[in-house]
């Protein structure tokens, strides 16, 4: 039984949309800071956070991608394997993210 009221889901999801503040990759042992191009709640209820992924130089593999609030506060870290070629490469990156209340048991 849902405690959660939809006003209440709906107040996470557009907190989350106003409090992601910025992304960060990594390449090698360098992490890469990069701008949140759009933050927004997809018609089927998912908060979607998309940035770009770019080289600077030469080739490498993402291994890691990261987004963080408008404090600085890691909220999100996830393990990755994304092969550039060379610098005029990159991706258009995307998480869905999923809001929902979960009854413990």
């Amino acid at each position: 039984m849902a405690m959660l009221t939809n006003a209440a889901i709906q107040g996470y999801k557009e907190f989350t949309k106003r409090t992601v503040a910025y992304a960060r990759y990594k390449i090698g042992s360098t992490y890469y800071k990069t701008n949140i191009e759009s933050v927004k709640l997809l018609d089927n209820g998912l908060v979607e956070v998309a940035f770009k992924i770019e080289l600077k130089s030469g080739s490498g593999t993402v291994t890691e991608v990261q987004l963080y609030d408008t404090s600085g506060a890691l909220w999100l870290t996830k393990v990755e394997s994304l092969k550039l070629a060379d610098v005029s490469e990159g991706f258009y990156y995307s998480i869905q993210i999923d809001i929902e209340e979960v009854n413990a048991k």
